[in-house]
Formats: C-alpha cells, sequence, structure tokens
C-alpha cells in the first residue's frame, strides 16, 4: 500500500493541530491538510480527494454527518473515521457507516489501531482494474463485500435497489460466479487488492 492522505475537518482549530501532529508520527501517511468549516470542508474534499477524513460530530454550522451525506452524494467515498467527545454518537457513527470512531483527546495507541484497521481492511481487496466492470459495478461490489444489503447500497449510491440488482447480476456475470456466496468467497481469499 502507497501512502495513505489525511484531511481533518474540526471547527476547532487545537483538535485539528493535535490531529495533524499525530497523523505526522506515521510514516505512511501524508497530512494534506485541514478545514474547520464544514462547506469549505466538503469542497476540499470533493477536490483533494483525500483517502482518509478524519470528521468532527459536532461542529457549528453542519454536522459531521451532514459533511459526510454531502461527500457521498458526488459519488465519492473516502474512509471516514469521526472524532468526538461524545460517546452518544457512536451508535449513529455505525450507522452511517463511518470505519471508525475516536474519542476526543484522541489517544495515539488508539489512533494507531484504527490506522492497522484501515490498512487491513484495504488488503483484503480486490483489483478489479484488468475487469471489463463499469465504475459503478465496480462501487457496487465494493460494497458487496462489506455486507450491505441492496436497499444499503442503493441509499448510499442514490440509486434504486432494482437497479443495484441489475449491477449485481451483471457483476457476477462478468466475473463469472453463479451466486453472490460465491463472489464473496473469492474476495474473501484474495489479499492483495484494491477496489
Amino acid at each position: 500500500m502507497g501512502t495513505i492522505t489525511c484531511f481533518v475537518v474540526d471547527d476547532e482549530k487545537e483538535a485539528c493541530l493535535r490531529l495533524q501532529d499525530i497523523i505526522n508520527k506515521f510514516r505512511e501517511l501524508n497530512f494534506i491538510g485541514y478545514e474547520q468549516d464544514a462547506d469549505k470542508a466538503i469542497l476540499t474534499i470533493i477536490h483533494k480527494k483525500p483517502d482518509l477524513v478524519f470528521l468532527d460530530v459536532e461542529m457549528s454550522g453542519k454536522s459531521g454527518f451532514e459533511v459526510l451525506e454531502a461527500v457521498r452524494s458526488h459519488n465519492l467515498f473516502p474512509t471516514f473515521i469521526f472524532v468526538t467527545a461524545y460517546s452518544q454518537y457512536a451508535i449513529n457513527a455505525i450507522r452511517e457507516r463511518a470505519f471508525d470512531y475516536l474519542l476526543k483527546p484522541v489517544d495515539i495507541r488508539e489512533f494507531k489501531k484504527a490506522i492497522e484497521r484501515y490498512k487491513e481492511r484495504n488488503q483484503i481487496s480486490l483489483n478489479f482494474d484488468h475487469t471489463s466492470l463499469t465504475e459503478r459495478e465496480k462501487q457496487v461490489a465494493r460494497l458487496m463485500y462489506l455486507g450491505m444489503t441492496s436497499k444499503a447500497i442503493a441509499e448510499q449510491l442514490y440509486i434504486s435497489a432494482n437497479t443495484v440488482n441489475t449491477h449485481r447480476k451483471s457483476i457476477l456475470k462478468k466475473l463469472g460466479f453463479r451466486n453472490t456466496g460465491e463472489l464473496l468467497a473469492s474476495l474473501s481469499a484474495i489479499r492483495e487488492f484494491k477496489i
């Protein structure tokens, strides 16, 4: 895996600088900036396309959940890690499919564990670059691998469940699998892949 680009969104400058300091301690991470304003953060994420976004939940203007939704509405799916002082948001973070959740003040050991989980997840992926799958089919396949239902995939990609099912059938046919179980079993057996 190459360098992992990281972006921080938090309306408190001290929190941004703290995370910047932690990120800079990891050789494989590349800190590409932070933003305190939620609307500006959305535009920057869309422009810079970071791999990882560390996102505060409670901010002035928009919440972290609204930032996440706005970015995804542009068909961009960076990995979001929520960072907040309020543990009651953990359930909502999981529901919104954030990859991980860190409590403030961020403990460097917990941060390191989150990065290790991220790297492990990205090593268990499939390289579709040399297949005939469309970009949308690759998105659907990645979400299938994460265990999402057609309804959940439809909501995340802002398409209908029927369209998702059509993509699923096309993916299976193009990759030569009889059913989703066969596809997922094959993906789980592969160690190096990138969707």
